[in-house]
């Protein structure tokens, strides 16, 4: 069966080429607070959200406390293929994270317990490409929409005056929805058919992956720390990946245009497509095949150090450093239709340190904290598509950079509103044999919390 080059990302032509793992990087960025503060968070971690960022932090916490956070997330990808600008957009408003923190009583120290449901990563992205292809006028629209989420339970406890540890046991899972639409048109009417359509989809299903984050966290003093260090070790889990493709299929089905082909006709012209309109007016419709299996992925370990600092009466700094050793990831499980699993992580990934820089000033007199925050997220994937082939590395222009503002406003000493906003960018240039895709990349996210404690 000859299925539509079942387009994993291709770019530019209709072939399967390697397409990077989504569950792999994709920082989703959470908690409102802080990602106010730039996510420098593994230092602090003094709310719910500390079940991701360091679950020791939880010892800090005297009140109970529920919370809930939502998003709005917007994309643009200004592309140049080929000298042909493009552009895409891909705007989303979302379920951020609902949790729960409750201080257990105990004689001396703390114990604290927590449960919630967070969201960890975002698979949303788009490109959108146009040019000329064998004498034809291409438009060609790629789309990820998704994201993986953790429910979980945590659990704090001081082991000394100045030491806490705590640990998050939970579940991921998620889903990723691909929808890839290529579209031809003869305008010239210089081959028999006049419009060539094609639309793939891909669905991937993150079926439930066990995932732990053990925390450690040295503060001073203990009831209202001016200095706090924090350090974290995540599993990255073994996901099993169950996918859905589905895409027309011409294979042994007569070419509407057939009457009218010549030798002259391009190759391109005779691959599989949902739809052909000739020049005559014949019109052909085929229909979709559907290939569906699963394979198993393997993360590495991720490892997060961070501090935070009392500088002045209300004026916190933070910092934090992420190392993900990507390309220690690997295959648990072949896929045997061939469709995914094609990735030699060792060569087409790096390892990435992410940092985040943070500062928070509460406001004396009015209950208004004011954040600001700075952190790095490099791309890990650096291709190319095709490890067999001679093309460069995908090269990266202007790595991943994002600039954040929060604010917060206590009501009636127990509701706390939260508003934080994100705004990053980065290029990259990406060439295959003749092509070259150019992709300038712009996020916005604005996230929405609010948090009850008594």
């Amino acid at each position: 069966m000859k299925i539509l080059a079942i387009a994993l990302l291709c770019v530019w032509v209709r072939g399967a080429v390697a397409q990077e793992e989504r569950a792999i990087d994709n920082f989703a960025g959470v908690g409102v607070r802080a990602m106010g503060m730039g996510g420098a968070f593994v230092g602090v971690a003094d709310d719910f959200t500390a079940m991701y960022w360091n679950p020791a932090g939880l010892a800090q916490m005297q009140r109970r406390e529920v919370q809930v956070s939502f998003l709005r997330s917007s994309r643009t990808n200004d592309s140049v293929f080929n000298g042909t600008p493009g552009r895409s957009e891909l705007t989303n408003t979302r379920f951020g994270s609902l949790g729960f923190v409750y201080p257990y009583p105990v004689y001396r120290g703390s114990l604290v317990l927590a449960a919630g449901l967070t969201r960890i990563k975002d698979f949303d992205w788009s490109l959108n490409h146009k040019g000329d292809q064998g004498g034809l006028a291409a438009d060609h629209d790629f789309q990820h929409e998704g994201e993986l989420a953790l429910a979980g339970v945590s659990a704090a406890i001081d082991v000394s005056p100045a030491v806490s540890l705590g640990a998050t046991l939970g579940l991921v899972s998620g889903e990723d929805e691909a929808v890839n639409e290529f579209d031809w048109v003869d305008s010239q009417e210089e081959f028999p058919e006049q419009r060539l359509f094609a639309r793939d989809t891909f669905t991937d299903e993150y079926q439930w992956t066990p995932y732990a984050v053990l925390g450690a966290m040295l503060r001073t003093p203990h009831d209202k720390p001016r200095y706090r260090l924090g350090a974290t070790f995540g599993t990255g889990g073994v996901h099993k990946i169950r996918y859905a493709f589905r895409g027309p299929s011409s294979d042994g089905e007569p070419n509407p245009c057939q009457h009218l082909l010549s030798e002259d006709t391009p190759d391109f012209l005779e691959e599989d497509y949902g739809s052909v309109e000739c020049d005559d007016g014949t019109v052909g419709e085929f229909a979709d095949v559907e290939v569906s299996n699963t394979y198993q992925l393997a993360l590495p370990f991720e490892f997060g150090v961070g501090a935070s600092a009392e500088a002045l009466p209300g004026l916190t700094l933070a910092g934090s450093l992420h190392l993900a050793e990507w390309s220690q990831s690997e295959y648990k499980e072949a896929d045997d239709d061939g469709l995914r699993a094609d990735i030699s992580f060792e060569t087409q990934y790096r390892d990435v340190l992410r940092y985040h820089l943070g500062v928070e000033y509460q406001v004396p007199v009015v209950a208004l904290d004011l954040r600001a925050g700075y952190f790095a997220d490099p791309i890990p994937f650096i291709g190319p598509r095709d490890p067999d082939s001679d093309d460069p590395p995908i090269r990266i222009e202007k790595d991943r950079r994002f600039i954040t503002l929060g604010a917060g406003i206590l009501l009636d000493e127990a509701v706390q509103v939260e508003l934080a906003w994100v705004r990053g960018a980065f290029k990259q240039v990406e060439e295959s044999s003749d092509n070259v895709l150019s992709e300038d990349y712009a996020i916005n996210r604005l996230v929405v919390g609010l948090s009850y404690n008594f």
